[in-house]
Formats: C-alpha cells, structure tokens, sequence
C-alpha cells in the first residue's frame, strides 16, 4: 500500500512503514473507499500487520498499521 509508505513513518527499531489507522484513515478518505476491505486483505496476504481483525473509526485510529512488504 503506498498510502502507508507516502504518510507512514520508518520505525527505527524494524525498519518497517508504519501508521496509526486514524491517520492513514483520513489521508486515503476521499482516494480509498473501501480502506478497511483493502487492509483485510492485505493482511491474509501478510503485506501489512495490525493488532485487531477488524479497524473501526474512531475506535481504533491509534492502532498501528505496519507495512510487511515494500
């Protein structure tokens, strides 16, 4: 997802993309539509990780969303 590396964050300690939900929620709102379908799947395919199975506004916006695959 591009989204995540063009709004994320490198973590210093894995080297890997990452975003809280929340933000890559408002940054894709008017682009993706169907944000949490494509992060579901995503996820099965393991190119991202996150702690939930599901991600809800505005419940979860500080989950972070961590890219697997570049």
């Amino acid at each position: 997802m591009s989204a995540i590396k063009e709004f994320g964050v490198v973590d210093k300690s894995t080297g890997k993309y990452t975003i809280a939900y929340g933000i890559l929620f408002e940054k894709t709102a008017n682009t993706l539509e169907a944000l949490n379908g494509t992060l579901r799947a995503a996820k099965k395919q393991k190119k991202v990780a996150f702690e939930k199975e599901l991600l809800m506004m505005p419940n979860d916006r500080d989950v972070q969303v961590v890219l697997l695959e570049a």
